[in-house]
C-alpha cells in the first residue's frame, strides 16, 4: 500500500462536505484515480473488534508513483478516533515516499455571522478560506496558506477525527495545512447553492496546489448528501 508525499484527510461528516469534496476533485490528463478500502485493525488499544476502516483513493502518474493521496475517513467518535488517527498517522509515516509527507486537512463549516468569519466578497458570495500551518513548515504549505485568511479565535472545528490529528502531529512535527472553508447562509440563495460555493471555494484553492481539478458539475450531479446526527447531549458543555 504506497502513499504519496502529499496527503489529504477527509472526514465523511454529517453535513455530506467531506464525502462531495473527495468526489469533486478529479485527476487531469496525466494522472488516474484508483481506490481501495482500508481496514486497519485496533485491537492493540484494547477495542476487540473495532477497525480504522475508510477508503484510500490515490491519484498516480503513467509509472503508477502515487502523487497525492487521499484518506477518506468515516467521523469516528472517541474511543475510536485517537485509536484510528494514530493508525492512520503510522500507515502515512511508514509507506510514503522518501520524502516527508505532508497532511492537508479541508474543512468546512457552515457558520453564522455572530462567530465573525463569513464575510461578502467582491462577488457577493458569502464564503471564506482559511489556512494554518501546524507543525513543521516548508516552501509547500507556505504556498498552501498563502491567500488565506488567518483563523479567527472563534473557529470551531467540530470533527473528533481532525482534533485529534491536528494534536498528534504537533508532537510528530509532521508538516500539516489545515484548509477551513466557512460560509452563510444568503438570503435568496438556497441551500444547495451555498453548498457548492463554499465547496468551490475550498476545491478550486485546494486543486489547485495539488494538481487536481475541481469538478463543480460532479457537485451538482450528485448533490451533498446530508446524514442524520446523533449526539450525546454532554458534549455541548464542551462547545
Amino acid at each position: 500500500m504506497r502513499v504519496a508525499s502529499r496527503v489529504v484527510v477527509l472526514v465523511r461528516d454529517a453535513s455530506g462536505y467531506g464525502a462531495a469534496l473527495a468526489d469533486a476533485l478529479l485527476p487531469p490528463p496525466g494522472l488516474t484515480r484508483d481506490s481501495s478500502p482500508l481496514e486497519l485493525p485496533l485491537d492493540k488499544y484494547g477495542l476487540k473488534g473495532e477497525k480504522a476502516s475508510g477508503e484510500l483513493v490515490s491519484f498516480s502518474d503513467s509509472n503508477c508513483s502515487p502523487q497525492v493521496s487521499f484518506f477518506v475517513l468515516p467521523d469516528y467518535k472517541p474511543p475510536v478516533a485517537a485509536c484510528a488517527m494514530n493508525e492512520i498517522l503510522a500507515l502515512i509515516s511508514s509507506e510514503a515516499s522518501p520524502v516527508q509527507p505532508i497532511i492537508i486537512v479541508p474543512f468546512i463549516t457552515r457558520s453564522s455571522s455572530s462567530y465573525g468569519m463569513v464575510r461578502t466578497t467582491k462577488t457577493g458570495q458569502l464564503s471564506t478560506l482559511y489556512g494554518s500551518e501546524i507543525g513543521a513548515t516548508n516552501e509547500f504549505t507556505h504556498m498552501l496558506v498563502d491567500g488565506t485568511t488567518k483563523p479567527p479565535p472563534s473557529l470551531q472545528i467540530r470533527s473528533e477525527p481532525i482534533l485529534c490529528l491536528l494534536e498528534m502531529v504537533c508532537v510528530l512535527k509532521i508538516p500539516i495545512v489545515l484548509l477551513v472553508a466557512s460560509g452563510g447562509q444568503h438570503q435568496g440563495k438556497s441551500s444547495s447553492d451555498t453548498d457548492l460555493e463554499v465547496l468551490q471555494c475550498l476545491g478550486d484553492h485546494l486543486g489547485r496546489h495539488i494538481n487536481l481539478e475541481f469538478s463543480k458539475q460532479a457537485v451538482l450531479e450528485r448533490g451533498v448528501e446530508k446524514l442524520p446526527t446523533v449526539e450525546e447531549p454532554w458534549r455541548e458543555l464542551y462547545r
